[in-house]
């Protein structure tokens, strides 16, 4: 695409092609569109590489999180431990349900949950603990995993970008009681809309399955045994994350080599990029830097037809929906608000791409410097 003279880059593409068309003919050819032995296919597939036993397809991600809340009984005048550098339904989904969240830091370093922050944070009306797994940067699950422990509460992983993501010689989305994940359309992989819950637990599965479905008896017909909703995912979405899947590895190498490329052309610049833990994997949903001048590179970029995101802008506790906290109360997530940017990564990106990223990157920060002096 182009830009006036300059390229167009996006921030995010999906990868669509004839797999996924063939896929969709298919799926309509055979006369069955609601959920059915498509949707069944994909949730055994996906749990068999989140390492999971059970996995349960929802519409999207957020549906996902809110099923993982009713899940555990979440309910009013509990509290669940969220880090304020997130998206908004890491928290809104747990004011859903009537309870509160409570807001703790991340890691500098990561940017992730603060191990440390989260335990300050536990009270006597905590319910559970939801971390994230910033663009695809694992938490540090073995703390995270020892805290929930000793205070006998569920570890709940907001996985929403954690597609591909390695802890330990583990996939992510296998800690936990349970994890959630999300196949909007700028994931890693896509089922354009959609996204899936994954546990070890039989009875939880089978009952979010229930949850799922409208609280109907999966035995009986137009029998209902609790209130529910209708979270199904459709055959059509299954049948583009089926192809999808087929292509994960491939997704996962590029990125890889995408980040790898760009730590070598962004290392003297002055930047500062987050780090893994040793345990850890990134799988690079998002690549992530720094920067305190962010505003100004954002709109050079945006000049030369770069596309950018700030995930995220503000602090979860200072959303007009959350606001709890007064300024100040985690500073690193408050600094990390204020400096991130998020480049383009996505499936396909050419060398020439990111050059052409890297070099106005460069170029705006001499800029800055002269501007400076």
């Amino acid at each position: 695409m182009i830009h006036g003279d300059r390229q167009s880059i996006p921030w995010a593409r999906p990868a669509i092609d004839d797999a996924e068309l063939n896929e969709v003919i298919a799926c309509m050819k055979s006369g069955w569109l609601s959920c059915g032995p498509r949707v069944a296919k994909f949730e055994c597939l996906m749990a068999a590489r989140a390492g999971r036993k059970f996995g349960i397809a929802v519409t999207n991600g957020t549906a996902a999180l809110d099923l993982a809340m009713k899940a555990i009984n979440l309910g009013p005048g509990e509290e669940v431990i969220v880090p304020a550098f997130s998206y908004i339904a890491t928290a809104s989904t747990v004011v859903m349900q009537g309870a509160t969240p409570v807001f703790c830091d991340i890691d500098r370093d990561n940017l992730c949950m603060d191990p440390a922050s989260a335990a300050d944070s536990i009270s006597p009306q905590t319910r559970a603990i939801l971390c994230t797994d910033y663009g695809g940067n694992p938490c540090d699950f073995t703390a995270l995993g020892a805290l929930a422990d000793r205070h006998g509460l569920p570890l709940i992983v907001d996985g929403a970008q954690s597609i591909g993501t390695m802890f330990g010689g583990k996939p992510a989305l296998s800690y936990g009681l349970i994890s959630t994940v999300s196949f909007h359309a700028a994931k890693t992989m896509t089922t354009v809309e959609g996204g899936m819950v994954f546990t070890d637990d039989e009875t939880l599965a089978r009952r979010m399955r229930i949850i799922r479905s409208q609280g109907e008896d999966p035995r009986r017909k137009y029998y209902h045994v609790e209130v529910g909703h209708n979270f199904r995912m459709t055959e059509l979405q299954a049948a583009i994350g089926l192809a999808q899947l087929g292509k994960l590895d491939a997704f996962l190498g590029d990125r890889q080599r995408l980040a790898a490329r760009y730590r070598t052309e962004l290392a003297g610049m002055g930047l500062r990029m987050p780090s893994q833990l040793p345990d850890g994997h990134n799988s690079h949903f998002l690549f992530t830097i720094l920067i305190d001048n962010r505003d100004e590179v954002a709109d050079r970029l945006r000049q030369s037809g770069v596309e950018t995101r700030i995930c995220y802008p503000i602090p979860l506790y200072a959303q007009p929906i959350l606001r709890r906290y007064k300024a100040g109360h985690c500073p690193v997530a408050e600094e990390a608000c204020s400096t991130v940017l998020n480049l383009p990564i996505f499936y396909g990106m050419t060398a020439a791409q990111q050059r052409h990223i890297t070099d106005e990157l460069r170029e705006t920060l001499r800029e800055s410097s002269r501007s400076a002096a």
